[in-house]
């Protein structure tokens, strides 16, 4: 074999030397790469070991850190709720939006949503009493969200209803037992016929119950009279209730009915001299149930019965005038949660026919539990009748304190002949679904 010379043995060494360098660089980048590595993994352990981060907060199948994901994903794509089937103010999310709930179940939600019922709606108060709301209206923005504050509602798209009837409001009286607080404690409101002594204790005369055998009501004033709802009367010269029956039925059934907040307005009327058409309330003028109008005056009992159970056509609730049940029964719940325990004793306290709702001295407003001018303002045509004198007539009733008396008062009954009118008779209508 040939010996190498010095210069191949000198390549050969060089050769061999700088593989060495390049293998000594490799092994330590690996090193240190590989401790650099294992570094971060211990940091981002640790770091999540004192960390909120955990698998159920992850996607599924995404990695962070070290820790693989579980969160399923939501499709809400076929989801089906709309707005409506979610109680009003609540949020949802339905195909990927999210939506504002609007179904309104409260008295207090329907007052804060100011929504319009597109079909008669039962909303519970803030004690758990039922409230039927007719289709067409609204909760009233002043209304209390109690019905022993007095639930007020506000005609906004009724059925029947034109441009002047649209705002009229009406108050709900429930009648059974009524819930006063939170803590299961009641109150009974009997639905009937009552006499109210001075110092305005309730002497029940006739129960709705018994509407059948109505019993006839002393006159206070006049012995030897009495006042009786027209059933079997023979005093069939004014009109009787539209259906007394039906009154009686559907509201012990709702658990109340509503009465006009104010006393109907004569939207037409130019000032309380009805000036500019004949001194007389037109019978064919819109009617109207709101405050800053004057009341319809110069009107007789039939055209009050005909202008009240005309003001709306829907078939699901009715409209009409007064009846005794609904005028003593208000004046029992008004009693019972106003604080007044007198109030069917109250009387007017102003001199002149004043607007809806308005007092003339600009100060003192006759308005307990938001119902106005029981007291005051003008007497009220009812559907009531009294046997007057011998030959009957005077067989209407009128209730209620007025301007132009101080011997009248909330309770005060009076009777009439069917063809009184003047600018101190109005009416006062009633809705009952």
């Amino acid at each position: 074999m040939k010996k190498l010379s010095k210069k191949q043995k000198l390549i050969i060494f060089i050769a061999i030397l700088l593989i060495a360098v390049i293998l000594a660089i490799v092994i330590t980048t690996n090193i240190i790469n590989n401790g650099q590595v294992a570094s971060e993994r211990y940091s981002a352990t640790t770091a999540n070991a004192n960390s909120n981060l955990v698998a159920g907060y992850i996607k599924e199948g995404i990695t962070i850190g070290g820790i693989t994901g579980t969160l399923e994903s939501l499709n809400t794509f076929d989801a089906t709720a709309t707005p409506e089937d979610i109680i009003w103010g609540k949020t949802g999310y339905v195909k990927g939006e999210k939506i504002t709930g609007t179904k309104v179940v409260t008295v207090a939600q329907g007052k804060a949503s100011q929504k319009a019922f597109e079909e008669n709606t039962t909303l519970i108060d803030d004690y758990g009493n039922r409230v039927k709301v007719p289709a067409g209206f609204k909760i009233a923005e002043d209304s209390a969200t109690s019905v022993t504050g007095g639930v007020v509602i506000e005609d906004v798209t009724a059925k029947g209803a034109t441009e002047y009837t649209k705002g009229s409001q009406f108050v709900w009286v429930p009648v059974g037992d009524v819930k006063t607080d939170n803590l299961g404690n009641s109150t009974n409101i009997t639905l009937g016929r009552y006499l109210f002594e001075e110092d305005g204790k309730e002497n029940l005369i006739q129960s709705a119950d018994d509407y059948a055998n109505e019993t006839n009501l002393p006159d206070q004033i006049t012995s030897g009279y009495y006042y009786q709802e027209l059933l079997n009367s023979t005093n069939s010269n004014n009109v009787k209730a539209y259906d007394i029956a039906d009154f009686i039925l559907k509201t012990k059934s709702a658990g109340g009915y509503f009465i006009g907040r104010y006393e109907m307005g004569d939207a037409m009327a130019i000032n309380s001299a009805k000036e500019g058409i004949e001194n007389q309330s037109n019978p064919s003028n819109p009617v109207t149930c709101k405050s800053g109008v004057y009341p319809y005056t110069f009107i007789s009992q039939g055209d009050a019965a005909n202008l009240s159970r005309n003001m709306y056509s829907d078939d699901t609730y009715k409209s009409d005038l007064i009846n005794s049940y609904a005028w003593d029964t208000a004046l029992v719940f008004i009693q019972n949660f106003s604080g007044d325990k007198s109030y069917s004793r109250k009387k007017a306290f102003q001199n002149t026919l004043a607007k809806c709702g308005e007092t003339t001295d600009g100060n003192n407003k006759d308005v307990s539990c938001n119902i106005y001018d029981m007291a005051s303002n003008t007497i009220e045509w009812t559907t009531e009748t009294h046997s007057g004198k011998e030959d009957y007539s005077y067989p209407c009733t009128d209730r209620g304190g007025a301007f132009f008396r101080d011997d009248s008062y909330s309770c005060y009954r009076y009777n009439d002949a069917v063809g009184d009118c003047d600018k101190t008779i109005s009416f006062r209508a009633i809705l009952y679904l």
